[in-house]
């Protein structure tokens, strides 16, 4: 084998490696914010349950309302950061 291919066969081991570890550090990152979320959204899913029972329905009402207003400032207040003069 010429030092030409070997040449060329390591670089492209170094390729592979490099891929590798970017690919497994990809999934490690990925891990760290999808963990969290699924966490959250099981946790979401226990309260609905919890309010959907028939005493708890006026209270969860009050809660749509009172999440509906606070998303409602938050989209105001978000588009009023972006839009902002320089």
């Amino acid at each position: 084998m010429h030092d030409q291919e070997k040449d060329t066969l390591f670089l492209m081991a170094l390729a592979v490696f490099g891929a590798l570890i970017m690919s497994g550090l990809a999934t490690f990152l990925q891990l760290i914010i999808v963990l969290p979320l699924s966490i959250a959204v099981f946790l979401i899913m226990i309260l609905t349950l919890y309010l959907t029972r028939k005493k708890t329905i006026h209270l969860s009402e009050s809660l749509e309302n009172w999440a509906m207003i606070i998303v409602v400032i938050l989209f105001a207040i978000t588009f009023i950061y972006l839009f902002r003069p320089a």
